[in-house]
């Protein structure tokens, strides 16, 4: 298990560096990066630098606000993400995630009993909606041949990252009680294909390639 530990926090150093690498190669190309994406990688960058800050102070606590406000922010993104770069999402359906992800946040942040339920239960919920949006472009590369490959491969590792944190969510419980040596194996995969996606992410804001804008 210590070996797994510090894997687990040279993955998350790693991963911090990745994105402030990518923050810095965004700002060097200055007008030409994508500006959604740019949000996004600062919103990622914020939020896992701060994780890994509270994990050296060993504010374990601070998790509880962190993860749904992660979360959250995630989803919505990944949303105008999905719209405006993939392949258009009707503003009635976008509304309906928007609607939902602020009731949930609302109720995640409230730090009641039944708040936790909603939380676990809402990000298994947001986790199938990425990967929906994520299958969603298969079927339009199915229907449309010759899509940007870099659009395929980011789309490839949010279907990978998101269905495998749609499991981790669903079988946590069972995993702690039953199969304790199984966790830091699945998460340490998780990390590597977060860390993969985030990549993708920075080569598909700095490619000049032409894409649905």
């Amino acid at each position: 298990m210590p070996a797994y530990n510090a894997l687990s926090f040279y993955l998350q150093f790693t991963i911090n560096i990745t994105l402030l690498t990518g923050f810095f190669l965004f700002l060097k190309r200055g007008k030409h990066a994508r500006k959604l994406l740019l949000i996004f990688l600062v919103g990622e960058l914020t939020a896992e630098l701060s994780d890994l800050i509270f994990r050296l102070m060993k504010v374990n606590t601070a998790n509880m606000y962190l993860y749904p406000l992660s979360q959250s922010f995630g989803l919505l993104m990944m949303t105008e993400i999905y719209s405006t770069y993939f392949f258009k999402i009707p503003p009635s359906v976008k509304w309906i995630i928007y609607l939902f992800t602020g009731t949930s946040l609302v109720i995640s942040l409230t730090g009641s009993g039944a708040a936790s339920w909603v939380t676990w239960y809402s990000n298994i919920i947001k986790d199938i909606i990425i990967c929906s949006l994520a299958a969603a472009y298969f079927l339009h590369i199915f229907k449309n041949p010759g899509s940007d490959r870099n659009l395929i491969t980011v789309n490839i590792l949010i279907f990978l990252f998101f269905s495998i944190e749609s499991i981790i969510s669903t079988t946590f419980s069972f995993l702690i009680h039953h199969h304790l040596q199984w966790v830091a194996p699945v998460w340490l995969f998780r990390g590597v294909l977060l860390w993969l996606f985030y990549i993708a992410c920075i080569n598909l804001g700095w490619n000049t390639g032409k894409t649905k804008a």
